[in-house]
């Protein structure tokens, strides 16, 4: 069998590994690869909600949100490719003092980084923003009217051109079946072999399998997020991407329709979509009694890669092996933002303002150190 030669190959094209392969091209390196198992964007990228909000709770956290606020902010400018921004805003609530406490706290250190529209609201408040909103039971919340949502695929289209344009390689349909060593090089097998002199990684929720057999024992696994797509609804009104953390009733606009759903950590056994819709209905008739009875026009389903402290895992796994995955759901805000830190480190000129190894694979399991994840909370 004919054995082909690169020199960097990438495993995995969703918005990380597309990002990844664009910066290592914009750094210099050159014989790039990349292989996808299905089509670009088809993994967690593409039923990602998209929402990209400045609101986390660590000084890390932050940092790669507000990159990756101007990331997609900019984006259609930087590449000259269709990458709508939707200014939608982002509201987080809860009738839990303990949360509401916690939340003003994350607020308090967002703007002492320099995130100035950063908003805590009581529930008077709350509803002035959002006037379909029920806030019975509400004590407080947080706002950020700058953030808002992007289709991440359209950042995978962009990046995709941008990278192809500096020579970088892509294959789809091409499943990497193995992954070894071969000398000092890597070896690949799927549809055929390909030897590479540095791999990386950027396989999403399949990582803790892909990754194991060198030693890794990672903690990042997929949960169905189920939702739906309504019939046009809330005409005229603005809808954040609005979060309630006592229940995980979520509600965000798509198109002149909104995208809901309710957000686990763990869904209970036999989750679908049936009990998400009843659910939802049963909960907006609290929180928003104009969305009790929607009509729904179509399910989405999607995989969410959680797992591990809250930050992804990013760095060198061996010699010549890196890799980037786990962003607990986040991946489309901080996926970019990431690969580029991650490019620059493996072409030998890391970022001095932020050191990603804190991010290193290797790194000993902790408490939850990122709490702000999207989903119920107690």
């Amino acid at each position: 069998m004919t054995v082909e030669r690169v020199g960097t190959a990438i495993i995995g094209g969703g918005i990380a590994g597309c990002a990844l392969a664009y910066y290592l091209a914009a750094e210099g390196e050159t014989d790039i690869l990349l292989v996808e198992a299905d089509e670009m964007g088809s993994g967690s990228t593409g039923g990602s909600f998209g929402g990209v909000r400045q609101q986390f709770s660590t000084p890390l956290e932050i940092e790669l949100s507000r990159r990756g606020l101007e990331f997609w902010r900019s984006a259609e400018s930087v590449f000259d490719s269709p990458v709508t921004w939707h200014a939608n805003g982002y509201l987080f609530m809860s009738g839990q003092p303990d949360i509401v406490a916690k939340l003003a706290e994350a607020a308090e250190l967002q703007r002492s980084m320099g995130l100035a529209e950063v908003h805590v609201l009581d529930p008077e408040q709350i509803r002035e923003v959002v006037p379909w909103l029920g806030t019975e039971g509400v004590l407080g919340g947080t706002y950020t009217p700058n953030d808002g949502r992007v289709t991440p695929t359209e950042g995978v289209a962009a990046l995709v051109r941008a990278a192809k344009a500096r020579g970088v390689r892509f294959r789809e349909k091409w499943e990497v079946r193995s992954l070894e060593r071969a000398g000092s090089a890597w070896r690949l097998s799927g549809p055929g072999v390909i030897e590479a002199e540095r791999v990386v990684a950027c396989t999403g929720y399949w990582s803790s399998d892909f990754l194991r057999p060198f030693g890794l024992e990672l903690t990042i696994r997929p949960v169905p997020l189920y939702a739906a797509i309504t019939a046009p609804a809330l005409a005229g009104h603005r809808v954040p991407l609005t979060i309630d953390l006592d229940t995980g009733l979520l509600i965000e606009r798509e198109a002149d329709g909104l995208m809901i759903a309710i957000l686990y950590e763990n869904n209970p056994p036999g989750y679908g979509h049936a009990r998400m819709l009843e659910q939802f209905a049963e909960l907006a008739r609290v929180r928003a009694p104009s969305l009790a009875d929607l009509r729904i026009a179509r399910h989405v389903v999607s995989n969410v890669d959680l797992g591990g402290d809250g930050h992804p895992y990013v760095g060198l796994v061996e010699e010549g092996l890196w890799m980037v995955a786990g962003f607990g759901g986040h991946g489309a805000m901080h996926g970019p933002p990431v690969a580029e830190l991650l490019a620059r480190t493996i072409a030998g000129r890391p970022d001095q303002s932020l050191d990603i190894e804190a991010l290193s694979p290797w790194r000993p399991p902790v408490a939850a150190a990122e709490w702000m994840v999207a989903a119920k909370k107690g």
